[in-house]
């Protein structure tokens, strides 16, 4: 495509071969970037695509017409690449918006096409608007769309009562994936070498003071010795387990974050890390964990640590 920096309609069937080229050519190929919510985001998108999501708040207290791509991804390694002319195209996606003409000036769709407009190459980037959204085009094309394997509605709560079941129901699988690198489970997932290799896990995250570290001539571990207490203040572990983290998706590695049981202290660290990763609040982050492990419950304190941290993290910047 020859770009003149303004923005393109295409169709899903123009769409299409451009997909299809670019998973052959990854260097230098398209990019997509969806402006749905992260919640939506996380049950379905376009394969290879990435979130943009700019929190409520922010927007509010931004004072200027002018947005920068900066505050809308929060993957700055991407940010760095799109401002560098990496991709082309680059196509921006909605729910089900028709015309570039239709989107509200405040629309989230609308700023990043601005943002883009002011900051990407000129000369070499062509910047594309997805005409029908993604609900047009998961519609036509769900080969080429990823679907959530936790996006259906949790199951029962109820445990069999067979009593010589000593394993709970939540922990006959394996860990839940979060993340393609992040993982939530228990101190049973993290015994199991044969569970950590299927989930490709490579660093594990030991939320508790009590729980081994039983393969560390195999795996990276962190431990963090935290109480499920009421009187624990685990809101001071989160810089250090979000560093960890990171440090091994940057490392194209899997971490399991566990504790005991995987419902309270583990659960709080990963809420923690996709609010921070994602700039969601903690409502939308506890609903997609919770959608994945049902049984999540961090206790009340916890609870009011992570409410101090979504207000930290809402308003960085």
């Amino acid at each position: 495509m020859i770009s003149n920096n303004e923005p393109w309609e295409i169709t899903g069937n123009e769409l299409l071969p451009i997909l299809r080229s670019s998973e052959q050519f990854s260097s230098e190929g398209c990019m997509v970037l969806d402006c749905r919510p992260f919640l939506a985001f996380s049950k379905a998108h376009i394969r290879q695509s990435s979130n943009v999501h700019w929190n409520s708040l922010l927007r509010r207290r931004s004072k200027s017409s002018v947005v920068c791509l900066e505050w809308l991804i929060a993957d700055k390694t991407l940010v760095g690449k799109l401002r560098r002319g990496e991709f082309s195209p680059v196509v921006v996606v909605d729910d089900n918006s028709h015309l570039m003409a239709q989107l509200k000036h405040e629309s989230l769709a609308n700023m990043l096409l601005s943002a883009l407009r002011a900051e990407v190459p000129r000369s070499s980037v062509q910047i594309c608007f997805l005409k029908g959204g993604f609900a047009t085009f998961v519609e036509a094309y769900p080969e080429l769309c990823s679907t959530s394997p936790g996006s259906g509605p949790p199951a029962a709560d109820s445990e069999p009562t067979a009593p010589e079941r000593k394993t709970p129901s939540y922990d006959q699988e394996g860990p839940v994936e979060l993340l393609p690198f992040l993982f939530l489970g228990s101190a049973l997932h993290s015994s199991r070498r044969e569970a950590l290799v299927a989930a490709g896990i490579t660093a594990v995250l030991n939320v508790s003071s009590t729980c081994p570290s039983l393969y560390e001539g195999e795996l990276r571990y962190l431990r963090l010795n935290v109480e499920d207490s009421l009187l624990t203040d685990i809101r001071a572990c989160f810089s250090q387990a979000i560093a960890f983290i990171d440090s091994v998706k940057e490392q194209g590695g899997r971490v399991l974050v566990h504790c005991q049981a995987g419902i309270s202290r583990s659960a709080t660290i990963c809420l923690a890390y996709l609010m921070h990763a994602r700039q969601v609040r903690l409502q939308e982050a506890y609903d997609f964990v919770q959608q994945r492990r049902r049984v999540i419950s961090p206790n009340l304190a916890f609870m009011g640590q992570l409410l101090q941290f979504e207000t930290d993290v809402l308003c960085r910047g």
